[in-house]
């Protein structure tokens, strides 16, 4: 399940800032295929944060989820062509990254609740025990 598509990032950025960062062929033209790796890296990193409280990829993923999904392909979209993170926009693609990544440590750490309809992952724990030696009882008995 995509956590963010195209036309999200395309409603986050202009179109013509998506094809200077997509169009390496120079066709004039949105290159889907960079902007669907962008999301897809965006995605995967968001499920490693994720996962350490909740059962990953989502089937359906929370608002706030998306929204740090466009912000992280954003970036990624800029990372991959070398684009200046100086400028005002690149500043703000640069701090909406580091507040998404803030924002899913602090999930990941069970200190933001993320409100999704998933049960968090189940996490067991293996508990052995050992026979009695004593027992009261046997020690009463005794003494």
């Amino acid at each position: 399940m995509a956590y963010c598509t195209i036309d999200d990032l395309k409603a986050a950025m202009p179109e013509s800032v998506l094809i200077q960062l997509t169009d390496d062929e120079k066709t004039g033209a949105v290159n889907t295929a960079r902007i669907t790796a962008a999301i897809t890296a965006a995605e995967s990193e968001t499920d490693g944060y994720c996962e350490a409280r909740y059962t990953v990829p989502f089937t359906t993923a929370p608002t706030i989820i998306k929204k740090m999904a466009v912000d992280i392909a954003l970036y990624n979209l800029f990372a991959r062509k070398g684009a200046s993170m100086e400028g005002t926009r690149g500043e703000s693609v640069k701090t909406r990254y580091d507040n998404a990544i803030r924002f899913l440590t602090a999930v990941s750490k069970g200190t933001i609740a993320i409100g999704t309809p998933e049960a968090p992952s189940a996490q067991t724990m293996d508990i052995k025990t050992r026979p009695k030696i004593f027992d009261t009882e046997d020690f009463e008995d005794r003494y």
